[in-house]
């Protein structure tokens, strides 16, 4: 794509995007750029018939419209969005990083307080856009921006997210949510599974998310050999284990403390009223392992 300005930014190379989206690391030349010099921008690619084209445009000022009006430090800030040369686009805040997930297929491993740390910031973000009453629907590594030197961790992505204090806010997806190949692991709660997602629903994708990150990345001391251990090799097995029955959660097996696991547990809970009832009651308990 040829370089094109959007609100004043350059566009750069692809940092990321979906099957109808594209970020980019946008840059302004400005001496006093209205939202500094570097900035992500997601630009929305129009396919389909007239009716699944209007969708996209509906979902997508949708995304934009719900993210921003939040600030929080643990959450992606959204500056603007609109139509600039024909297409639509996102105009918001740039991390120099990576998500959680490409962190994960990362080999090295990374000490449980570090990881702990991590979770817990983005455990905040969640709480604050829980209590903005917006459902996110989609709390997975994927969606955990961390920067490079540990110190940033944001969420992004309300694709999906529901308003359930506004009845005129259609869920659009109400089934929607994450399996990963091959079921592997799926974030998606029983009841979100059923088109009826609520804040509980989030609760258990981010006790999905708490396990998948300690077992794949968690640093085992003394045992060298299983800190080169690949993500696949630490998650497959367990997984199977965990989707079969045999384990509760894919970290039963680790050398953790046996309280980290049990916070995991009542997250993932099959029924939502045995779940923690808000992020920050699970945000008091993790906090312990700081």
């Amino acid at each position: 794509m040829k370089r094109q300005d959007f609100g004043g930014y350059k566009l750069e190379e692809v940092i990321g995007g979906g099957m109808y989206t594209k970020v980019y690391r946008a840059h302004s030349a400005l001496a006093r750029a209205i939202y500094g010099d570097t900035v992500a921008i997601k630009i929305l690619y129009l396919k389909g018939s007239f009716r699944e084209r209007a969708k996209l445009i509906s979902q997508f000022e949708r995304e934009a419209e719900i993210a921003i009006g939040l600030n929080h430090p643990n959450i992606v800030k959204v500056y603007n969005f609109g139509k600039y040369h024909n297409q639509y686009a996102i105009i918001m805040e740039y991390i120099n990083g990576t998500n959680l997930k490409e962190m994960l297929y990362q080999r090295d491993k990374l000490p449980l307080n570090i990881l702990i740390k991590i979770l817990y910031e983005a455990g905040q973000g969640l709480s604050h856009i829980h209590k903005n009453n917006i459902v996110h629907k989609d709390v997975k590594p994927d969606n955990i921006l961390v920067s490079e030197d540990l110190s940033i961790v944001k969420i992004t992505d309300f694709g999906i997210a529901k308003l359930p204090g506004k009845l005129w806010q259609k869920d659009i997806f109400p089934k929607g949510g994450t399996v990963t190949k091959y079921g592997t692991i799926s974030y998606v709660a029983p009841e979100q599974a059923q088109g009826n997602a609520s804040f509980s629903s989030d609760i258990y994708s981010f006790g999905v998310t708490i396990d998948e990150v300690i077992t794949a990345k968690v640093e085992v001391p003394d045992e060298p050999e299983k800190n080169q251990e690949d993500y696949f090799k630490r998650i497959d097995i367990r997984s199977y284990r965990k989707n079969t029955g045999r384990q509760a959660v894919m970290c039963e097996d680790m050398n953790i403390p046996v309280e980290l696991k049990e916070i995991i547990k009542k997250a993932t809970r099959q029924e939502p009223f045995l779940r923690y009832q808000t992020m920050d009651e699970l945000l008091i308990e993790l906090k312990k392992f700081l």
